[in-house]
């Protein structure tokens, strides 16, 4: 191919270069016809005789003769041809400012092959005269056309160099695509395609996107656009984009190149992950950094037991801005097949950006019931409070229980409380009594209490932490208020009431301190540090070993979410998008916590289970 534009007419055909890792085959299909004109064949003798001079190297005489004609002539095809053929002539001597008006005029022509010609023409020498631009303009909606050998290898020449050196990356690709439909195969393949490459990057993703709607599947420009979405998509770690990207270059002319191959090959693995790696997105430090290392804690024992995929962490802080970097630095960096984390609602849902563009499945140990509609990838592993009313109220209610009211502190937890327990009484059937708030922090609960028990309700849901029900429980006792598990009323006891607690209002200490005054309480508890299970027993067991201390509720979140992800990969789903169809189809362990499965709708199959606190201990309320 000629070096540079200036060439372009005495180079009169593009060199033929060998590709390095096989030839490039462009396939040609319903071919146009060649460009002709039969007036081109029988011309008028002077403008015969025109050509025998130009043949002749009498420049000035052809020039002479022609001009003659065009004015002997005027408004008539055989003018147009003349005017075609002067423009040639300059151009071929290095004159492309003087035969531009030619080639501008001869392309009006009616003779449709002189038109087309002279079109073609033209825009080589604007590309001559330093306008790439306006070159690609001018030849992109004649490139589907077929021409002789030599106008076909210049048409060619001025699409790749004008596309080298444009700024109209959008025209260059489509006047490429047009030309490889019906212009046969490239002179140059290798230089072609590097254009193309370059064309690509001379547009915006947007543009990108776009024009990829409109250029032919599989083609060179579309090939070298997908690229450019690859590429992107990668850098973003967008699966979408990805999967599309790559499926579209799977089926291009250009999947035997090496860049191609390799390019689809990384998609492919960011696509599906390293089934041999699981990334844990947790806060390690700051307020959160308690609740992380529980998590770690119980993730790693499982990791150590399991013997499965590597277990690699990222420190979020409980920061969503440190959480979206983590997550990109688990699943771009070490290209984990899964995430277990983050803890809360909004770094969840900035980790849960990132996670959805890369289609890895989001394991999050937020309650919150929002944290689904981050993406179709993104699963609860705990109860959201809502759960675990509905739970409590439908054990009341089979136990004959239907007169409901809430003790609550009054800040924002007390009293989401104080509106969900309302709807979930409601949607069971019972009735509920207007909630008894108090200041949070309180330590005497005496008024708040016997406001309780001026209402008609006897099923009181304790919405506060365990040292607060420690307190708040006794109360009741000393106003005459008992809850009991069976048997008659204390001799001084004037009635009974039945107490309901959701999990944060439990501890293991509670029971030691408050059970006297808890008997027949109904607590919703998805870990039970004291069961008797043997797979709960050897967890214990294993965790007090290795760490020095009983387990608590997310230690065994974190113990049973690895080994939920662990489990599934054996099973062979070992690509992300596999994976998260298994999560969601039911795959799961028998677990410590009561949750071992997860649903369709990526939170807990199976509702929170209710314990009954029995003398000094809890039994599973049947």
């Amino acid at each position: 191919m000629a070096g540079d534009a200036e060439a372009l007419y005495r180079s009169g055909r593009m060199g033929r270069s060998a590709w390095s890792a096989g030839a490039l085959l462009i396939l040609v299909s319903c071919a146009p016809k060649q460009v002709e004109s039969p007036l081109e064949a029988a011309p008028p003798a002077e403008i015969a005789q025109a050509r025998e001079l130009w043949a002749s190297s009498d420049v000035r005489g052809a020039q002479n003769a022609y001009e003659a004609f065009i004015i002997a002539h005027p408004g008539t095809v055989e003018a147009d041809l003349a005017r075609f053929e002067l423009g040639v002539l300059n151009a071929d001597i290095g004159r492309c400012q003087n035969a531009v008006p030619h080639f501008e005029q001869a392309q009006d022509s009616p003779d449709r092959a002189i038109a087309l010609r002279a079109q073609l023409h033209l825009g080589a020498c604007q590309l001559t005269l330093g306008d790439p631009d306006r070159a690609l303009q001018t030849v992109e909606p004649i490139a589907g056309e077929r021409f002789a050998v030599e106008e076909q290898t210049l048409l060619w020449d001025t699409v790749v160099v004008a596309g080298e050196q444009t700024l109209n990356g959008v025209v260059g690709l489509r006047a490429l695509d047009r030309l490889s439909e019906g212009g046969g195969d490239p002179p140059d393949p290798q230089r072609t395609w590097e254009t193309a490459r370059v064309l690509a990057y001379k547009v915006t993703v947007e543009e990108a996107v776009e024009l990829a709607e409109a250029l032919r599947p599989g083609a060179m420009a579309h090939a070298a656009l997908s690229m450019r979405l690859l590429e992107h998509g990668l850098q973003t770690q967008d699966a979408e984009a990805i999967a599309r990207a790559a499926d579209a270059l799977r089926t291009s002319e250009m999947m035997a190149l090496p860049e191609v191959t390799m390019l689809v090959a990384r998609a492919d693995e960011l696509l599906h992950g390293n089934p041999y790696a699981v990334g844990a997105l947790l806060p390690l430090s700051g307020r959160g950094r308690e609740v992380g290392r529980q998590l770690l804690e119980g993730m790693q024992l499982a990791q150590l037991e399991e013997g499965g995929p590597e277990l690699l962490v990222e420190d979020t802080g409980g920061d969503p801005e440190k959480a979206t970097a983590a997550v990109e630095s688990l699943v771009g960096g070490s290209g984990v097949i899964a995430v277990l984390g983050p803890v809360g609602a909004r770094t969840t849902e900035a980790a849960a950006g990132s996670a959805r563009r890369s289609g890895v499945p989001l394991l999050s140990f937020s309650a919150s019931e929002a944290v689904t509609s981050a993406g179709d990838q993104v699963f609860r592993l705990l109860y959201s409070p809502r759960d675990e009313l509905a739970a409590l109220v439908r054990q009341a209610r089979a136990r004959g229980l239907s007169r409901f009211v809430i003790l609550y502190p009054d800040h924002g937890y007390g009293r989401t409380m104080e509106r969900l327990f309302d709807q979930e009484v409601a949607t069971a059937g019972g009735v509920a009594c207007e909630g008894v708030p108090y200041p949070p922090g309180t330590k005497s609960f005496v008024d708040y209490v016997r406001t309780v028990l001026e209402t008609t309700c006897d099923v009181v849901l304790l919405a506060d932490v365990a040292d607060q029900v420690a307190l708040i429980a006794p109360t009741f006792a000393a106003e005459g208020a008992w809850s009991l598990a069976s048997g008659r009323l204390p001799e001084h006891a004037e009635r009974e009431v039945h107490f309901l607690l959701p999990s944060p209002s439990w501890s293991s200490a509670l029971l030691g301190r408050a059970h006297r005054y808890l008997q027949g309480a109904l607590i919703a508890l998805p870990f039970y540090e004291a069961s008797e299970t043997a797979l709960t027993e050897r967890f214990r067991t294993a965790y007090e070993t290795r760490y020095g201390r009983a387990p608590e509720a997310f230690a065994a979140y974190g113990y049973d979410a690895y080994r939920i992800v662990s489990a599934t990969l054996r099973q062979g789903h070992q690509t992300r998008e596999a994976l998260g169809a298994a999560l969601k189809s039911g795959a799961g362990v028998t677990s410590v916590t009561s949750i071992g499965t997860l649903s369709a709708a990526r939170v807990p199959a199976e509702p929170p289970p209710v314990y009954r606190v029995l003398g000094e201990r809890l039994v599973r309320a049947e």
